[in-house]
């Protein structure tokens, strides 16, 4: 690879004199000044920082803007090359291969950093130099440990997630759900650990805890901006940051000028932690780290300092002091490098969070795919030349040259260290990574729920039993089963056990056997079991009060057989013991999850007390997301448009109000009807749930009504028959079920010979969801006579069962008793 470096010398009057050499050959003399005026600069600032917040206005000065940064580039490009023909000669024996150049340059001095060497560019070529060859800073100072990770057959990589705000803040998994997705694709081992909470008190443990040269990466997803003392003395909200009491650190006094900041979370909503530039190179000082990723706004931005400079001293003249204001290091990035690391990235500007989730999940596939990691970066960079178009407020899509923004420093070569697997570390893994539980697909996918996900892992941290309360349909299964997953992949648990009550009515001695099996080695499994329950008992709350495990309750209701619950009921003496188990639990390292319909008030005193999550619809965005995959599913491509603008389209919306549920059923009957003829069927049948106040699971029970009706006779008469089910019902079980049927007196003039089409109208009004495990065939096929079944499942929407048991009780008593 050709190193083109561009070496500052000297800082005069005007700028800068700067020496450019091609792999340390010749050297070249060149002289360079900022291409822009101080009120061109702020225009670019203006552009990145603010034009987002009122997208509508001004769209003029920001298309300047914008072409400004291909004049900015050419400007430098013509004073580092063309001024000096020379090196433009040799210049240009490499350009036609600047995927094999690498652009490096060095300086001590924060304002030559300040020029935005990424917007370089040759008017000769289609697009920016970075766009096309590695770029990277170097500020070559003295370090006090140079960052050696461990030699390791993984690639550990720790992702610090912060966000104070909550709902009012950036969605939790912006970054962290791509990046998880890009691992599972990959074929390189990864293994991520996602921080919680997100507290620079919790992220010093956490690096202590592990050891210097343990981690490969260290991203860190959160604000940042840079700030003067009235800034930070002055928020936008009272007492929004800390002063006093910060771990780890003195507390934040007065500076002049300004400085780069990172934002951890407080102890509390809407509290932020203000960590400076120095204190987090303090903190990475010597954990080995060699690389540092920050999606983080103005994390890379250097800024000129409204300090005034001491006078001259006596025979000092105006070269030695160009201005009455100077560069301090403002860069967080660049402070960053102190601490040793070979690499960090930072951002120029403010990042929308667009353009954050494209390049951070381009850079992680291209690393993955075993790129280098600077190729990795210049690959993200150009995705971001590729497709502009960025999401601003009032959901206006506008287009960004933000491809400019990302920041590299780097001193040396990145080294992780990877070494082959021995066998014994091999064996391991693979034992790890098949003891994973993988949430069963919901049918349109895992869609939102980031807020949910954000508040249930806060509240755990707070007090380890939480009770998830929601009425039936809200997605409370779906929502457990998908932390399962989540949990174990980002290594908040060491694993997870769920529970479901809508299966089986599971006792404590169940409970405490399915969790041995999974904990314990044969050996002290067969211990374990040749003990009597009382000391198996004793046994694993020791060992779940001292590990990290998760423990999900789901369907709680049917414990004590509330209204509509599936009859798994438990002996008031059974539900005493999982009572006296649970409470021993609590303050213990393990978490509990009790999913249910219900305010369980005979559990809450001694377990969860007030940690209640009540889940509702999904918001917005996601809401949205899922009316698209639903109708990607169920309508012709032509009519999609056609819908999404009907007014009536956007009242049903706002009718079913995001509950996940009401959505699938409703929504399917977009197929063969209006979004005019569905409203007026919902009202006509009082379906309200964006009303606020009651329990909607009669509004969705009223859902299911409505798609029911939309059967054919004959559907709707053999579909009864599912009655009994709930859940999962496994196709293959069908045949089989239907013969014992046909032995019945009631069921002798039902013509089963259509049941899979019963089934396949069910599904299409979204009563069913098919799932194909095989990943080959087709989606759902009707199935045919003789056709394999072994490798189908249908998924029961929640509420169906128990519509199907009220629809029970208007069939004559003898088909009623054959069901039950």
């Amino acid at each position: 690879m050709q190193v083109i470096t561009i070496r500052e010398q000297n800082q005069t009057e005007t700028g800068f004199t700067a020496i450019v050499s091609f792999d340390g050959r010749q050297e070249y003399p060149v002289t360079i000044s900022n291409p822009f005026t101080a009120a061109q600069e702020q225009e670019l600032e203006w552009y990145f920082e603010d034009w987002l917040v009122f997208p509508t206005l001004n769209t003029v000065k920001a298309e300047t803007a914008a072409m400004s940064v291909k004049i900015y580039g050419e400007t430098l490009f013509e004073q580092v090359f063309k001024a000096n023909f020379d090196a433009y000669s040799e210049y240009r024996q490499g350009r036609g291969n600047l995927s094999n150049v690498q652009f490096e340059i060095i300086s001590n001095n924060p304002e030559f950093h300040a020029l935005h060497w990424e917007a370089m560019r040759d008017p000769d070529l289609p697009r920016p130099l970075a766009v096309d060859a590695v770029m990277l800073r170097k500020s070559i100072k003295p370090v006090a440990v140079s960052a050696y990770v461990q030699p390791s057959p993984v690639i550990n990589l720790l992702v610090v997630t912060a966000r104070p705000d909550e709902q009012k803040d950036v969605s939790y998994r912006t970054i962290s759900r791509p990046l998880l997705e890009a691992i599972a694709q990959s074929k390189l081992r990864v293994k991520v650990e996602l921080l919680r909470p997100g507290t620079y008190e919790a992220l010093s443990r956490h690096l202590e805890a592990k050891g210097a040269g343990f981690y490969h990466i260290v991203h860190l997803d959160m604000h940042g901006a840079l700030m003067n003392y009235k800034q930070v003395q002055n928020p936008t909200k009272a007492n929004r940051y800390l002063y006093r009491g910060r771990y780890g650190r003195g507390d934040l006094q007065p500076f002049d000028g300004v400085k780069a900041f990172v934002c951890f979370e407080g102890e509390t909503q809407g509290k932020v932690d203000l960590v400076e530039a120095g204190e987090l190179a303090d903190l990475l000082t010597g954990k080995g780290i060699p690389v540092c990723i920050l999606n983080a706004c103005q994390s890379a931005k250097q800024v000129n300092n409204p300090t005034p400079n001491p006078l001259p001293l006596e025979g000092e003249g105006a070269k030695n002091n160009p201005s009455s204001s100077s560069f301090s290091e403002t860069s967080l990035a660049s402070r960053l490098m102190t601490a040793g690391m070979q690499m960090v990235v930072g951002m120029g500007y403010s990042v929308t969070v667009t353009a954050a989730k494209l390049m951070m999940t381009q850079l992680y596939q291209h690393l993955f795919a075993q790129k280098p990691i600077t190729e990795a970066i210049r690959l993200s960079r150009k995705e971001l030349f590729n497709d502009k178009e960025r999401k601003a407020y009032f959901n206006k899509v506008i287009n960004l040259e933000d491809w400019l923004l990302p920041v590299v420093y780097s001193n040396q070569p990145v080294n992780f260290n990877l070494r082959e697997f021995t066998h014994q570390e091999q064996e391991e893994y693979l034992l790890n990574r098949s003891r994973k539980s993988p949430c069963t697909k919901p049918l349109y996918g895992f869609i939102g729920r980031d807020l949910e996900i954000l508040k249930v892992e806060k509240s755990l941290l707070r007090h380890n039993i939480l009770l998830l309360q929601g009425m039936g349909g809200t997605g409370k299964t779906t929502l457990l089963n998908y932390l399962r997953e989540w949990w174990q992949t980002t290594h908040f648990v060491e694993d997870a056990f769920y529970f479901g009550y809508d299966q089986k009515a599971w006792n404590l001695s169940q409970i405490l056997f399915t969790i041995a099996k999974q904990v314990y080695g044969d050996f002290e499994l067969r211990m374990f079991q040749a003990m009597p329950q009382p000391a198996q008992r004793e046994q694993l709350i020791d060992t779940l009060r001292t590990n990290r495990y998760a423990v999900i309750l789901d369907n709680f209701e049917s414990v004590t057989g509330q209204k509509l619950a599936i009859k798994n009921t438990l002996s008031k003496p059974k539900r005493q013991e999982i009572q006296d188990f649970l409470e021993r639990l609590v303050g213990g390292q393990t978490f509990i999850v009790i999913g249910s319909r219900s305010e369980e008030e005979w559990l809450q005193e001694r377990t969860f007390d007030n940690n209640i999550y009540y889940l509702q619809g999904l918001d917005t965005e996601a809401r949205s997301d899922l009316a698209d995959k639903i109708l990607e599913r169920h309508v012709p491509p032509h009519r999609i448009a056609e819908i999404r603008e009907d007014a009536d389209f956007q009242k049903l919306m706002k009718l079913l109000d995001g509950y996940p549920l009401a959505m699938e059923v409703t929504l399917a009957n977009l197929q063969k009807q209006s979004p005019q003829e569905i409203l007026a069927g919902l009202q006509t049948g009082d379906v309200n749930l964006d009303s606020g106040s009651g329990d909607k699971t009669k509004s969705i029970i009223k859902c299911v009504e409505y798609s029911h009706s939309n059967l054919s006779a004959d559907a709707q008469k053999l579909l009864l028959c599912l009655a009994p089910f709930s859940g999962f019902i496994h196709r293959c079980v069908l045949p089989n079920y239907i013969a014992e049927l046909q032995k019945l007196e009631p069921f002798q003039n039902y013509a089963f010979d259509k049941f899979d089409e019963a089934i396949q109208e069910a599904i299409n009004w979204g009563l069913l969801s098919g799932m194909n495990l095989t990943p080959n065939l087709t989606p759902n096929p009707p199935l045919l006579p003789g056709e394999g079944l072994g490798v189908r499942l249908l998924t029961i929407q929640p509420v169906f069962p128990y519509f199907l048991k009220s629809k029970l009780e208007t069939v004559d008593e003898a088909t009623r008793k054959a069901l039950h």
